[in-house]
């Protein structure tokens, strides 16, 4: 048992350093909030919890520059680990919390601009249409919530980059209220399920004059919860696709932003007593970004449950 147990925190470690030590490239022109929001896999609805949670993205593109034929090659690299909570506020009624904390880092023409800090705090709470989890003597289980929140304006936006440039893609925040729905559906059947999430963000326009394009994510895997004397294994494979509007600013759309992406997801977690830990991987198998070529995305979590 004992010998178990150190070989599956072995195995948890090193995923974690392969995250750590992965590269990706990206664009000036993908947008700083391209990717949506998607909490995974929350299989224990009846439980609170507060964790960690990184996620690891990055695009490339090869663009003219305006009024000349040289091409530029740009690349940007993001990363956000984020505070994450769940509670309860009723037997229906779940309230999330996300603060997250960015790195972006953007390097065209040899240049290198990093933008660290705070990011855009958003809060929302979803309700339970209706759950039968609890029931014994129903095989299939359902889970339908419903809900809606707000995006808050807490990171920076009006840095600038070491070309002087303000650049939107790549601040910590939008400097924007937005405004998000949500619906989440798991499926089981045994030791078997289906997960289904569907996100939208309605964007607003900053001081700045600058307003992101609106986003939506939906993503479905499927899973299978496996026992396993004293811990439990949560595999997962599924899709997840991503479409963002044009960006806007002073009234006109930017024609180098927007798109849609589609991409295949593979996730492990791993449960043992209170904590949760989980690693995910997205690759692209379907691009509509203009210039911009997603590379990879990948996420870990660290949660602990009560």
């Amino acid at each position: 048992m004992t010998i178990v147990r150190i070989d599956i925190f072995k195995i948890i470690f090193i995923l974690m350093a392969l995250f750590i030590n992965q590269k990706a490239k990206s664009c000036d022109v993908c947008g700083c909030s391209m990717g949506g929001t998607n909490l995974g896999i929350l299989p224990q609805f009846h439980k609170n919890f507060i964790g960690l949670h990184y996620f690891y993205r990055g695009f490339s593109s090869e663009h003219t520059i305006l009024g000349t034929e040289t091409k530029s090659i740009s690349r940007e690299l993001f990363q956000t680990t984020e505070l994450r909570g769940r509670f309860h506020l009723n037997k229906k009624i779940q309230l999330f919390v996300l603060l997250p904390f960015n790195i972006n880092r953007q390097t065209e023409n040899n240049v290198t601009s990093t933008f660290a800090g705070l990011g855009d705090v958003t809060t929302f709470a979803n309700y339970s249409i209706y759950n039968n989890e609890d029931s014994l003597s129903k095989k299939w289980k359902h889970n339908l919530q419903l809900g809606g929140g707000i995006k808050l304006p807490t990171g920076s936006y009006k840095k600038l980059d070491e070309s002087k440039i303000l650049n939107p893609n790549i601040q910590t925040g939008t400097g924007s209220f937005d405004i998000l729905i949500d619906a989440i559906y798991t499926v089981r059947y045994k030791k078997w399920g289906l997960n289904n999430t569907a996100f939208y963000r309605f964007n607003t326009t900053n001081s700045n004059d600058f307003k992101f394009g609106n986003r939506f994510t939906i993503a479905s895997s499927f899973f299978y919860w496996a026992n396993i004397k004293g811990y439990s294994l949560l595999p997962s494979a599924g899709i997840n696709y991503e479409k963002a509007d044009k960006d806007v600013h002073n009234s006109f759309i930017v024609d180098q932003s927007g798109g849609s992406s589609l991409f295949t997801t593979f996730g492990l977690d791993f449960y043992y007593h209170s904590f949760t830990f989980g690693v995910n991987y997205q690759l692209p198998v379907y691009q509509d970004n203009l210039i911009t070529q997603s590379k990879l995305k990948c996420g870990a979590t660290l949660l602990y449950n009560f």
